[in-house]
């Protein structure tokens, strides 16, 4: 289905399936679920975990997945063009990406992010404040952020 969302509740949790459009959610106290979502996002949750999987991203238009308390987990399509800020303040940062030109924000002593590799492939990547990283060669900016919890940045098929 084609259409646009504003969507915001202060207790309770969104749900969101197969909608492809401009989606701003908001939730103060409950997680929020996309699923098989595409356009433009901006979501956001106070006190929730965040899940979106997107199978269109809009040419050129930013998207932001954030959380105060609680994980955030998006999975994007796998090709994929995207520039990504990346941030997790009491927890880690996760992604089956292959990020490019990876750096810290600017306002951070050591430039150079210590990355591990799990037995899956999935790449740790140890954050004191944003990281940011191309993927496919760059393209809009995508934001996954959240203050209590991990991010997760997942490539879809």
């Amino acid at each position: 289905m084609r259409t646009n969302l504003d969507l915001e509740t202060v207790t309770g949790s969104v749900s969101v399936e197969g909608v492809d459009g401009e989606l701003d959610i908001e939730s103060v106290n409950g997680p929020i679920s996309l699923n098989n979502v595409g356009g433009s996002v901006v979501a956001h949750t106070v006190n929730g975990k965040l899940v979106a999987t997107i199978t269109r991203a809009t040419a050129q238009q930013p998207m932001a997945f954030t959380s105060l308390n609680g994980a955030v987990d998006v999975t994007l399509p796998a090709a994929l063009k995207a520039n990504l800020r990346l941030r997790s303040d009491q927890g880690d940062v996760y992604t089956d990406f292959d990020l490019q030109q990876i750096r810290r924000d600017t306002s951070n002593q050591n430039p150079n992010p210590h990355v591990d590799v799990d037995r899956g492939g999935r790449r740790r990547i140890e954050v004191n404040n944003a990281i940011y990283g191309s993927i496919n060669g760059g393209g809009p900016d995508f934001e996954m952020r959240t203050f209590n919890g991990n991010v997760y940045v997942r490539k879809g098929k």
